[in-house]
């Protein structure tokens, strides 16, 4: 088996939250202690540090600080992180580097700094132009914060910007949500991230729902939602080239990419995974073993969780990734990866069974936008 691109995308996780969101299952929690904080950014260096030995010499084209609320940690903090990436790591002088932001914990001093350490690219978690849906949330900032923070991002210089939106909320009409897709669709950002809401067990949402508190999003008025964004943003010159994603030209994200195009990345910071050299891991997802293994001079991965999928498992892993992609999957990139034809492993007859969503163009299998509905179900038989 091999990879589709030698360049390596670096993730560096910072767990760390004002305020956890009453949706989100990642691995994240609440820390307003700065010393904490700081803690947590040396053991980061010291990761990569360690890490780096093994990896050194390849090309880095994509490095992604994501979270949790990475701009939580203070301008000093973030700027030797990055001189500890450059220092252990080939990071190319063109890669692309990006930081999560929330729009309450931005600051110019912040924002320089990102610019001045190379990172060329801030992704803001936005979710709603509504004040009311940000507090049903449990989002820490306002509507104002939100375009105020935009506004001064571009004004620092930064060109590359993604807003994450959401919708499916419950409390969001159809109005509040073509709302948030014409405000985001104002400020013209280079890429737009669009989610639809899950509830995810061990959430807030999740247990106001069991308990009748809260009612789950209708189905059918989610994927109105969806198709209704995805025609405005393309009347607006934005290519819609993932599931959830929407770019101008030339904006795409590189290092998602990588996810959806079993490419390698290294992951870094409590809980992060990796793909290297046909291995999955992750680190420890515990921050007291995460420390423990870093104070004694150790890599942190949790070796209980290498795994080695077999090549059947493997060529699933790949096909389900590859269907995210508006573009699919190119036949001729899977027989380089596997030295096998993929209808030789996988059901033609796929193809006639969703018929109108799953289509063969060009030596190309793709979804079309109908099967972007049901991907899952389709995603799910290639497994």
């Amino acid at each position: 088996m091999t990879t589709t691109n030698n360049s390596l995308g670096l993730y560096l996780h910072i767990p760390f939250c004002v305020k956890k969101c009453k949706y989100c299952d990642f691995l994240s929690f609440r820390c307003s202690d700065s010393a904490t904080i700081s803690e947590y950014a040396k053991a980061l260096i010291a990761e990569i540090n360690l890490k780096s030995v093994d990896w050194r010499y390849r090309e880095v084209d994509s490095v992604y600080i994501g979270g949790g609320t990475p701009s939580l940690l203070s301008a000093w903090d973030i700027g030797k992180v990055m001189d500890s990436l450059r220092e252990n790591f080939n990071v190319a002088e063109d890669a692309e580097i990006t930081i999560e932001a929330n729009p309450a914990t931005l600051s110019d001093e912040k924002l320089e700094r990102y610019l001045r350490k190379g990172i060329n690219r801030l992704s803001i978690g936005v979710q709603s132009f509504e004040n009311h849906i940000l507090q049903i949330l449990g989002r820490v900032h306002s509507k104002n914060d939100a375009f105020y923070n935009f506004q001064r991002a571009k004004r620092a210089g930064f060109d590359n910007i993604n807003v994450d939106i959401m919708f499916g909320i419950p409390g969001q009409n159809m109005k509040m949500w073509k709302d948030t897709v014409r405000e985001t669709l104002f400020l013209k950002p280079a890429h737009i991230s669009l989610y639809s809401l899950q509830i995810e067990e061990g959430t807030e949402f999740y247990d106001m729902i069991k308990d009748g508190v809260m009612q789950a999003p209708d189905e059918e008025t989610d994927r109105e939602m969806y198709h209704m964004a995805l025609k405005m943003m393309r009347s607006s010159g934005y290519e819609h080239y993932e599931i959830s994603n929407s770019a101008l030209p030339g904006y795409r994200s590189r290092h998602n990419l990588k996810y959806w195009s079993y490419a390698e990345y290294l992951g870094m910071g409590l809980g992060a995974s990796s793909f290297m050299n046909g291995s999955r891991f992750n680190n420890y997802d515990s921050m007291y073993h995460y420390m423990k293994a870093l104070n004694e001079s150790k890599v942190p991965v949790d070796e209980k969780s290498i795994k080695n999928y077999s090549k059947r498992e493997e060529m699933g892993i790949y096909a389900f990734t590859g269907l995210r992609k508006m573009a699919g999957i190119d036949l001729a990139d899977f027989k380089e990866a596997f030295e096998l034809n993929f209808f030789d492993v996988f059901d033609k007859g796929l193809i006639e069974k969703f018929k109108g969503c799953l289509v063969l163009e060009e030596d190309k299998l793709h979804l079309t936008e109908k099967g972007m509905d049901i991907s899952n179900r389709i995603m799910a038989e290639f497994i």
